[in-house]
């Protein structure tokens, strides 16, 4: 029997799909991030900077709180093939490996992108693009911690951190994993976290010398230097999102989370993401990208939550959580790339 072409073109299709689905947001991410992005420009300007200093002096100032597996490969890729080549080649090639593994721990790829997309796919492929970068590894640990492979897991969180430093707050998936005790602790603190932002208490300054210490660069976030870091008056609400979305989580995935510790300690990950958020409520720059970088499991628990309601036929619960995070796409898409609209 003679097979058509079109049938061919359709087997390849189908068995492609999700290396095209992943190629083709790579690519359209990339292009908004070098055109409309707000943070390119500083990405260029500290590449220049160490684009000048010589391969010698940079290997000898080795110090791996300085993230010094980015600035190598930044510098030895952009040196051959431009800054813009190698943002291109980091960029998708690790959204493949980002979403592919997101896909496994989850078993469906679709509903993984979709939540990933509408969440993150803006804001770590299209502007904070070194944690994006380092997120990439810290999906697979997440995967190989799932899989009771640790030491892989550890490892890849380590070299995660000299990306971005800030990849290191993944190692609390250790100890949240193996101790139940724990995850009430974090719920606890979760319940009471509005409370720093009822009494406007703060602990960024208390914190901000040893922060310098670690690296000068983090001073940037200092408060002086921010004066709009809040300019929509909106960060209140972004928490309180977040934790009605969470809330409504642990309600429906109750079960799941009681047996399976697993997604307990997923769910205590993101919770901690909140406790941050409130207790650095009046450092947006800090709490906002610590916070949504603990929030990166949510878009597991959500897939979870959607495949839930699929399984139980709940349709109006199914179109109304993927309303809801559409429009969350679209707002970011305004705020993060107003350029866009000009």
């Amino acid at each position: 029997m003679e097979i058509s072409k079109f049938e061919i073109c359709t087997h390849y299709l189908k068995r492609y799909t999700e290396t095209i689905l992943y190629l083709t947001l790579g690519l359209i991410i990339f292009y908004l991030c070098i055109t409309f992005s707000k943070d390119y420009e500083g990405y260029q300007f500290w590449y220049g900077i160490d684009k000048a200093v010589s391969w010698l002096s940079m290997l000898s100032d080795f110090n791996p709180l300085r993230e010094p597996l980015y600035k190598w490969l930044s510098k030895g890729v952009g040196q051959l093939i431009g800054f813009d080549g190698f943002v291109f080649l980091a960029t998708v090639s690790l959204l493949f490996i980002k979403l592919h593994f997101f896909g496994k721990i989850v078993g469906n790829f679709l509903v993984t992108t979709f939540f990933y997309g509408c969440l993150y796919l803006l804001l770590f492929e299209g502007t904070a693009i070194r944690v994006g970068y380092a997120v990439a590894l810290i999906i697979p640990a997440l995967y190989f911690l799932k899989t009771q492979k640790c030491s892989y897991a550890f490892l890849l969180i380590i070299l995660a951190s000299q990306i971005h430093l800030s990849a290191l707050i993944f190692l609390i998936i250790f100890p949240l994993y193996y101790s139940r005790r724990l995850n009430s602790i974090v719920f606890f603190l979760f319940l009471l976290a509005p409370l720093f932002i009822v009494f406007d208490v703060s602990v960024f300054t208390a914190f901000k010398q040893a922060i310098g210490t670690i690296n000068p660069r983090y001073l940037q976030y200092d408060e002086a230097k921010l004066v709009n870091q809040n300019s929509t008056g909106l960060y209140v609400y972004f928490i309180a999102f977040f934790a009605m979305v969470l809330m409504a989580i642990h309600v429906y995935l109750k079960e799941q989370i009681q047996i399976d510790r697993f997604t307990a300690m997923l769910q205590s990950v993101t919770l901690s993401g909140v406790i941050f958020m409130c207790m650095l409520h009046d450092h947006v720059a800090v709490g906002a990208r610590l916070g949504e970088l603990l929030l990166i499991p949510i878009v597991i628990l959500l897939s979870w939550l959607y495949v839930q309601f699929s399984e139980r036929r709940m349709y109006f619960h199914q179109f109304g959580l993927m309303s809801l995070f559409l429009a969350y796409f679209m707002a970011r898409l305004l705020y993060l790339y107003p350029r866009m609209f000009v």
